[in-house]
């Protein structure tokens, strides 16, 4: 799989920028799991130490960490394991795995393979991608059905806006799907009837473009969308009140809030704003009321929902911390200066 990725993000057909990103993060996973087979293979404490050790700011240690590897496990797996570790060009990435491997067979486009190979291979963020920029033909639009009854909302709506096109641009191939799989109607019907306002793809955009989220990959912020609340305040609206106990997390979509302590206003904030953070963290009473200035749209994340998010995606909980200890330290600063 690494040498197919590798193939695909120097292909030719060069990937576009998204769907590049995304090929990144599936070389990252690749990396994970090798190190997790790695584990029931030999010692899996030596191997999880050298894992944190390749992953280590320090090149020191992950000299080290490389050195474990290569008295510990055979030499040929070593070295595909250091070409994907190393930073190097993908072209010398490509190099190493064919000496290794052998050259791989006439390659096939990256973006039809992840579409034929699905979320049993890649993330559903790949696949949604993938999908998006794919163009069926009459011996590959086979691939598609599956992917309209997907259990992500990313990979249906994807799904579905290639059966729109395919519609649009090729009407008998459309016709000719529809005929062989007669449920797809009423699929379409029952996917409109249950997509919000707001796009699963356009959700993952508000993510990323909070400061809170914008250092965490597409492919992991995907696994957030499932459990956005879209909310709507009226103006002058109270979202929530001081003393309160705080379970949920606020991003403002549309409108503005404003925080009071009482009569005294202490921040404004707009669309890609977040407020309410600490309670993903810990349920205490709210320290200030928010209120809709105008008509708000946001999105709620809870507490309870964001732990099991967090348990299966160390990478999430590690950006919340970093951001808000960013915040705590700006606090601190601002308060030096007052005093």
């Amino acid at each position: 799989m690494a040498q197919q990725l590798l193939h695909g993000l120097a292909g030719p057909a060069a990937p576009a920028a998204d769907l590049e990103r995304a090929l990144d993060y599936e070389l990252t996973r690749v990396r994970q799991r090798i190190f997790g087979l790695l584990r029931q293979l030999y010692p899996p404490q030596l191997i999880a130490d050298a894992q944190r050790g390749v992953a280590h700011a320090a090149r020191e240690r992950q000299a080290n960490a490389l050195e474990i590897l290569d008295n510990s496990i055979p030499r040929v797996l070593y070295q595909g394991l250091q070409a994907l570790l190393d930073v190097l060009p993908v072209a010398d990435k490509i190099r190493t795995f064919n000496q290794l491997l052998g050259l791989p067979p006439a390659p096939v486009a990256i973006g039809p393979l992840i579409v034929r190979q699905g979320e049993t291979t890649f993330s559903d963020w790949t696949v949604s991608v993938a999908l998006r920029q794919w163009q069926p033909a009459a011996d590959t639009v086979a691939w598609l059905p599956p992917h309209l009854s997907s259990g992500s909302l990313l990979v249906r709506e994807s799904g579905f806006a290639v059966l729109a096109q395919l519609a649009a641009q090729q009407p008998g191939l459309h016709q000719q799907l529809v005929d062989e799989h007669p449920s797809l109607t009423s699929q379409r019907m029952a996917h409109h009837a249950a997509t919000g306002h707001i796009s699963a793809q356009e959700r993952v955009q508000v993510l990323h473009h909070t400061a809170l989220f914008a250092e965490t990959p597409a492919n992991v912020l995907s696994s957030i969308v499932p459990i956005m609340k879209e909310v709507r305040f009226a103006d002058g609206q109270e979202i929530f009140a001081k003393g309160d106990l705080g379970t949920s997390l606020f991003i403002v979509y549309e409108g503005e809030v404003g925080i009071f302590n009482g009569p005294q206003p202490l921040a404004t904030f707009r669309k890609g704003d977040f407020f309410g953070e600490l309670a993903l963290l810990d349920a205490e009473p709210r320290s200030a009321t928010a209120v809709a200035h105008g008509p708000v749209v946001a999105f709620r994340l809870d507490q309870e929902d964001f732990y099991d998010v967090m348990e299966e995606r160390g990478e999430v909980l590690r950006n919340v911390l970093r951001v808000l200890c960013q915040r705590l330290r700006r606090q601190n600063e601002k308060m030096q200066v007052s005093g």
